[in-house]
């Protein structure tokens, strides 16, 4: 089974990439754009900065994975081209830059695949991000999750040959929802966020779209058991929660 594979180069292999553009414009700031891999789609933001030389760099926040400050290697611009590179992913981003130099259009390149990748430069420095958009059903039952199933809840996924340990830590927002990240103790990726997290009528669900994945599970009479499964790649497979004791 190659179940175990695909999480590990899920979780593993973040997108990494870098920004610049065209001479004729102050570039430095943050370009948003979101890589559709057709398994996950991740959300990145290349904050490019200029060093005291004036060459510029930059850093990128993978924000569905939880990844932040990743190094890139190196940063160009020619003929309104943007050019990145990231040697360690094997990875190469290639791009047209509008007349205004405030977006992107190209193509990011990995392994074997390719992927179209548009980015767009955000104003000012400060990276923001959206709040995640819930239908009002979808709201009333995120903020019941928040109520219900706060806390910190482990699981074991048995992926082929390998039984991968997963934690997943929900908490309640100021706003009364409920927002919170996985870790994959096994496999050294923490902080991963989730998303559309929901208890309906005794039925959890939530996603981890940095990975592509998704869970459903049902909460049991005591409020400390997930019995459910885990889905990610076309590939289904049974997954129980416990949650720890309140300390």
């Amino acid at each position: 089974m190659k179940t175990k594979s695909l999480f590990a180069t899920a979780l593993l292999s973040f997108i990494y990439a870098a920004s610049a553009a065209p001479t004729t414009n102050d570039v430095t700031g943050n370009w948003h754009g979101t890589l559709d891999t057709g398994a996950a789609k991740l959300r990145l933001v290349f904050k490019i900065n200029k060093s005291a030389s004036g060459e510029l760099t930059a850093k990128l926040d993978s924000l569905d994975q939880g990844a932040k400050d990743i190094p890139v290697d190196s940063v160009s611009v020619s003929n309104k081209t943007l050019r990145m590179e990231l040697k360690l992913v094997s990875g190469l981003y290639v791009g047209t830059l509008d007349a205004a130099g405030t977006k992107a259009t190209g193509l990011w390149s990995q392994g074997a695949g390719t992927f179209p990748l548009s980015l767009e430069k955000g104003q000012g420095t400060s990276i923001s991000t959206e709040a995640e958009k819930l239908s009002p059903e979808d709201l009333a039952a995120n903020k019941q999750a928040a109520q219900k199933i706060a806390g910190t809840w482990n699981g074991t996924l048995a992926a082929g040959p390998a039984n991968l340990r997963l934690r997943v830590n929900i908490t309640k927002t100021t706003a009364g929802g409920a927002a919170g990240t996985m870790d994959s103790l096994d496999q050294g990726a923490n902080g991963i966020p989730l998303s559309a997290i929901t208890l309906k009528a005794g039925k959890v669900r939530f996603e981890v779209r940095g990975i592509g994945s998704v869970f459903e599970g049902t909460l049991d009479a005591a409020g400390s058991g997930l019995t459910g499964e885990w889905q990610q790649g076309g590939i289904t497979l049974p997954l129980t929660f416990k949650q720890d004791a309140p300390k």
